[in-house]
């Protein structure tokens, strides 16, 4: 076996990656995530703005049998790296996934770095007794946090619509403009939409983790709409503007990939704690999933996850109807 640098520019590689990513996802979660090959050596060279990407291929006679991922903050929250590993099942148990660990680890050592984080999704009811979590304690990490992820048939019950519709305009009439945009919002809506996203790793919970703000931009939530529609994605967002101030109060996300013809994907939701208590969350999600209907009414789910210490958020995805499908152990390691 041979660990190698991953050469963003090699085409032949990044496919057969995808290979492998496929495949240990499709042994490793209860509803894996489909991507084209196009959609997956796209995403993997593109890099968000504020950040560095570094990652290594683990070759067994040759091909590749697994890889690690490595995302580096360069803006905020200095002291932290997440990772992704991902071992092809027919080369797991055979030193691959330990061997790409010693890598990962040794990278978050030399940048500097003083805490990795990563995700392990396991069924309902094996977070306790799961290979992949008690992989990763045998190499000195810890769950930091638990979220629970969610799947939502569409179309939503008209009556469960109707319902939430009428209690979030009852709650938000006369002092907030609810409104519903497709790639991207407005110029004058960016900067709220961008200083309340900064937010979202603050006020949603992290269990052993604390986080920084983060540092997004008008200019990089443009790159990020860009990347979007070049990988086949439309986002649609919610928000919440209130009247007094013209503030962004809340805002929520909805990805459609154009490569999962069913699935759609929540993203971010936030309310301003000043505007707390309005259900503002409520409003944003219904008015996403009312245009999401005009937009894409073919799609058949909306999945999420929520940190199951939010339990603002669960109620609301609970009241919509939302079903638990498996869960996400944030594992957490002092390197």
């Amino acid at each position: 076996m041979e660990i190698i640098p991953l050469d963003h520019d090699d085409d032949v590689m990044l496919k057969a990656l995808h290979g492998v990513v496929t495949r240990s996802e499709a042994v490793s979660r209860v509803q894996p995530i489909r991507r084209t090959e196009e959609e997956f050596v796209k995403t993997v060279r593109f890099t968000f703005p504020g950040e560095r990407d570094q990652g290594a291929v683990a070759l067994v006679d040759g091909s590749p049998a697994g890889w690690s991922r490595l995302s580096f903050p360069e803006r905020d929250n200095l002291d932290k790296c997440w990772f992704e590993l991902q071992v092809d099942p027919e080369h797991r148990r055979a030193g691959v996934g330990t061997a790409l660990l010693d890598w990962t680890e040794q990278q978050a050592r030399d940048a500097g770095r003083d805490l990795l984080l990563s995700e392990v999704f396991v069924p309902v009811g094996s977070r306790e007794s799961h290979s992949d979590r008690e992989f990763a304690l045998k190499r000195g990490y810890s769950v930091s946090s638990v979220e629970i992820v969610r799947s939502l048939r569409l179309p939503v019950a008209a009556d469960v619509m109707a319902r939430q519709c009428a209690r979030t305009g009852e709650a938000t009439a006369g002092a907030y403009d609810i409104s519903v945009h497709v790639d991207g919002v407005p110029d004058e809506l960016r900067q709220g939409v961008c200083d309340a996203s900064n937010r979202l790793i603050l006020d949603a919970p992290t269990g052993e983790v604390e986080f920084e703000p983060e540092s997004l931009t008008v200019e990089d939530y443009q790159t990020m709409l860009d990347h979007q529609r070049d990988t086949g994605r439309t986002l649609v967002t919610a928000v919440a503007v209130h009247h007094a101030s013209g503030v962004v109060a809340a805002y929520s996300d909805l990805c459609v990939p154009s490569t999962e013809p069913d699935v759609v994907f929540q993203w971010g939701t936030l309310v301003l704690p000043e505007h707390r208590g309005h259900r503002l969350g409520m409003a944003v999600k219904v008015a996403n999933l009312e245009g999401l209907g005009r937009l894409a009414p073919q799609r058949r789910s909306v999945r999420t996850m929520n940190d199951e210490q939010n339990p603002w958020m669960v109620r609301i995805n609970v009241d919509l109807g939302f079903e638990i499908i498996e869960e996400a152990l944030t594992m957490r390691k002092a390197v």
